[in-house]
């Protein structure tokens, strides 16, 4: 057999072991993933249950000034929102599509802006929205959509503790593409880490202050609902997601 064949069957036999060795080290992250879905869904379900109770029982109050029932009526609202995220954690490898859900693309980008109002103004960032208000109803599943909306937002406001802007855009991509995108003027990604920004318990932040699974969870909804997400980023100059949802489904 001549020596250049015998390298050709070395190096392919070689980078097959290479590709066994990151799928075993990949499901060994599932199977972390899976762990620490359950202890979080522990944990969280307790406190949550908590609040919805109590804010319930204040609700009942008489005489409650009309602010706050609206204050109180929210804060059991996003106990509950709270509660299926924690469920969603543990069951996102069987998210459907969302097929037979409707939602206002535009709508839930508002909601998510006036949820964090209160950690907007506390950092000093300007919110600017250029919304395409001739989208369509899109056919997917508006809490999931919060759920990815508000991911991204925070991630955004994290990278700018200084102060910085958010810019939100919404617009059809040619006849049959709604593409939204999150910017931000925060400190940027470094490209050796892009990569690896949506894979599990990957985080840039400090110890204590991230779990690694927001991304990951972000694009798993992404996904499963028919999208993809993408990802732009220059150090010192900011980042940008790019989300991209099907108009209707197939």
């Amino acid at each position: 057999m001549e020596p250049k064949l015998i390298k050709n069957i070395i190096e392919k036999d070689t980078a097959i072991d290479s590709r066994f060795l990151n799928q075993l080290a990949y499901n060994e992250k599932m199977a972390e993933l899976g762990q620490l879905a359950v202890g979080v869904i522990h944990e969280l379900n307790t406190p949550l249950s908590v609040i919805a109770a109590a804010t319930q029982l204040i609700m009942r109050e008489e005489r409650l000034p009309e602010h706050v029932f609206e204050l109180l009526e929210r804060i059991g609202t996003e106990a509950q929102r709270l509660s299926q995220i924690s469920r969603s954690i543990l069951t996102f490898g069987r998210l459907d599509s969302g097929e037979g859900c409707e939602a206002d693309i535009n709508l839930v980008i508002r909601d998510v802006l006036q949820l964090l109002v209160y950690e907007i103004q506390k950092r000093s960032v300007q919110i600017s929205q250029r919304l395409d208000h001739g989208i369509p109803i899109l056919s997917l599943d508006a809490g999931r959509l919060k759920q990815i909306f508000i991911n991204l937002v925070m991630n955004a406001l994290h990278a700018m503790e200084g102060g910085g802007a958010i810019t939100i855009t919404s617009a059809r991509s040619g006849d049959d593409i709604c593409e939204i995108r999150v910017s931000d003027t925060g400190h940027g990604i470094p490209p050796q880490e892009l990569e690896n920004i949506f894979e599990p318990f990957y985080t840039t932040k400090k110890a204590g202050e991230g779990t690694g699974l927001g991304l990951f969870v972000t694009r798993e909804i992404v996904t499963a609902m028919g999208g993809s997400i993408a990802v732009e980023s220059r150090q010192g100059i900011g980042t940008c997601f790019i989300l991209r949802f099907p108009l209707s489904l197939p």
